[in-house]
């Protein structure tokens, strides 16, 4: 079975520890970063799960560190605080995972399993449980993004689901699919022209929308690879650095219209109306992108901003 690392110098470390213990797991705990590397040379870990807050040495020391000399293994970041408050030294690190606590046991495990071996990444069935229905849209030509929206918001009230949040969620898919559209397809310079695209013969992007007991989930998939983490991180990071602009010039009235885009508003806006989301990556091959919605409890705007991106090069 795998080896997890875990560091944590708060009593929470006993609690992720017997998640992966209950699971099957081998796990050793430290208390520090120093303690981590320690052990990090003596045994052989497929996984390192860090608190961000560490003393002395803090976690993104850490994290830096084994992405430097034992860069094959997979590491999960997890908090109580706000990511957006560190997000700045998140994209800086290339860190692709950070957790927020209270952490639901299952969606850790489901994260350790493919992160430590990169199977079953891609298919909303490997993140719903008991789908009971399943569909899919293709996409050949950029006319038909707006159509193709509108007919999964109509499949999810058909099945009796309510939409939070429609309009958002309307402004997400659209950034989502439009990126898969144009920008995994060669076609930057047609999107800032705003002009309309046909994929060549055999290209397409697939949109799947699945349903269970609990929910729905939306997946955008297309089939180049081109999407990376950092790129991720950085239009998140770009995102929130414009909305704290936003909060500053309210209290200041300073002028920061120039500053302001619109790259990577989408992508914020997925991880903090989805309950739960995955960005998937395997280089040169595939992308997609998953949103799980449960009708059983309602996602505030802004509440949640776990990060999880899962790539394979």
């Amino acid at each position: 079975m795998y080896n997890i690392l875990v560091v944590d110098v708060s009593s929470y470390k006993e609690f992720v520890a017997d998640i992966f213990r209950e699971y099957g797991y081998n796990v050793e705990v430290s208390e520090s970063a120093f303690d981590a590397i320690s052990k990090l040379k003596a045994f052989n870990f497929d996984l390192v799960v860090s608190e961000v807050e560490l003393p002395g040495d803090n976690a993104f020391e850490l994290y830096n560190y084994i992405s430097t000399y034992y860069p094959y293994i997979p590491k999960m970041m997890i908090t109580e605080k706000e990511i957006d408050n560190f997000f700045e030294r998140v994209f800086q690190e290339g860190i692709g995972n950070v957790l927020c606590k209270p952490l639901v046991k299952e969606e850790v495990i489901n994260l350790a399993e493919k992160l430590i071996t990169k199977k079953n990444i891609f298919g909303l069935q490997n993140y719903m449980k008991d789908i009971e229905t399943i569909n899919k849209i293709t996409i050949t030509a950029s006319d038909q993004i707006q159509q193709r929206i509108e007919k999964m918001l109509s499949l999810i009230e058909e099945w009796g689901f309510k939409i939070e949040n429609k309009v958002v969620l309307k402004l997400v898919l659209n950034e989502v699919i439009i990126n898969a559209v144009y920008h995994s397809h060669g076609y930057k310079k047609e999107k800032e022209d705003r002009k309309i695209i046909k994929l060549k013969k055999g290209e397409y992007v697939d949109l799947f929308i699945a349903k269970n007991n609990t929910g729905y989930g939306i997946s955008i998939n297309d089939y180049k690879g081109k999407l990376t983490k950092m790129t991720i991180l950085e239009n998140l990071n770009n995102a929130i650095r414009q909305s704290q602009l936003i909060l500053k010039a309210y209290e200041t009235g300073e002028e920061i219209s120039e500053e302001i885009t619109e790259t990577g508003r989408g992508l914020d806006l997925l991880r903090k109306i989805a309950k739960d989301y995955y960005f998937i990556i395997k280089k040169d091959i595939r992308t997609e992108v998953i949103l799980l919605f449960t009708n059983t409890e309602k996602k505030e705007i802004g509440s949640g901003t776990s990060l999880k991106i899962i790539e394979n090069i």
